[in-house]
């Protein structure tokens, strides 16, 4: 249960450990819309939320699930009603709801990318834009040297600035200026580890993809892959048209999901000023994140 959107993995597992995914779904609900400042998940929000998961909780039971595991992340651990909310879904649906911190959706956001097959030997910068926070961990295959969660949602960035359509140059420089300042460590752990490679998320790292993938007319080669590589002149250049674009333009580009078309430019700014103050040289998509993450660990027996 995110800020921005619900999703939902359903998978069957076999005997030996392995899995088999049988159905996703996201729903955009936005619960943190309006809450940021406050710090509180207003009823309109409360009641998108109970609509998102009578559709999901009717597939849940459609497939007749053995076990259901459920997660909160940054709207509902920063909102001080987030135990009527807790309680309300528990009382609704039956769900018993688990509100992690940032530390370990980091942890879990690691286990999706691994999962995916992005990893490799060399440690490589995983970057999850959310709607209330974002993760960064310093990783390889085998292990997390670094993580770290920062309250920098796209959506609590875009309740705070208010940016123009298209944005204005001024509001742009601000808040860059503020988000550089804000992950200075994520800037010293790139260099210090000698990191060259960009691991995006899932979220808009796939509406970056899904955009630019429509254009090339490669998206149905795509569509299967959990982990690409971006070609980063490619990217870069898609990074320029989004943060100087109308909101007009964003809707007529093909592959853009309508519930990103506000938020997109923001993770625009945030991603290139990444790029642009580091020596990364590669970029890489993983469509596996935190719900997968969860899968990770009840493949391990940890859940």
């Amino acid at each position: 249960m995110g800020t921005n959107t619900f999703n939902l993995l359903i998978a069957e597992l076999d005997h030996k450990g392995g899995y088999k995914p049988i159905y996703r779904s996201k729903v955009g609900v936005k619960l943190g819309e309006g809450s940021f400042e406050k710090k509180y998940i207003t009823e309109a929000a409360m009641e998108r939320a109970f609509l998102a998961l009578e559709a999901q909780i009717k597939a849940i039971k459609n497939q007749y699930c053995d076990k259901v595991l459920a997660f909160a992340t940054s709207a509902v651990r920063g909102a001080s009603n987030a135990p009527d909310f807790v309680r309300k879904v528990k009382e609704k649906f039956g769900v018993s709801i688990h509100v992690i911190d940032g530390d370990r959706e980091a942890s879990m956001i690691y286990n999706g990318v691994q999962l995916s097959g992005a990893l490799n030997q060399e440690n490589a910068m995983i970057m999850d834009i959310g709607g209330g926070s974002t993760e960064f961990v310093a990783a390889n295959d085998q292990e997390i040297t670094w993580k770290r969660s920062y309250e920098l949602g796209v959506s609590r960035l875009l309740e705070k600035y208010k940016p123009e359509d298209p944005i204005r140059q001024e509001t742009l420089e601000k808040i860059e200026e503020s988000l550089e300042s804000q992950i200075s460590e994520v800037f010293e752990i790139i260099e210090r580890e000698g990191i060259k490679t960009l691991i995006g998320s899932s979220g808009s790292f796939d509406t970056f993809s899904d955009v630019i993938s429509k254009r090339l007319g490669n998206f149905e080669d795509t569509i299967e892959l959990v982990s690409l590589d971006f070609s980063r002149e490619t990217l870069d250049e898609h990074l320029d048209e989004l943060i100087g674009s109308s909101r007009i333009e964003r809707e007529a580009m093909d592959g853009m999901v309508a519930m990103r078309v506000n938020m997109i430019v923001m993770s625009a700014i945030f991603v290139r000023l990444v790029l642009k103050k580091t020596n990364i040289e590669t970029v890489k998509l993983s469509k596996y994140s935190l719900k997968e993450g969860v899968l990770f660990e009840v493949l391990k027996g940890n859940l």
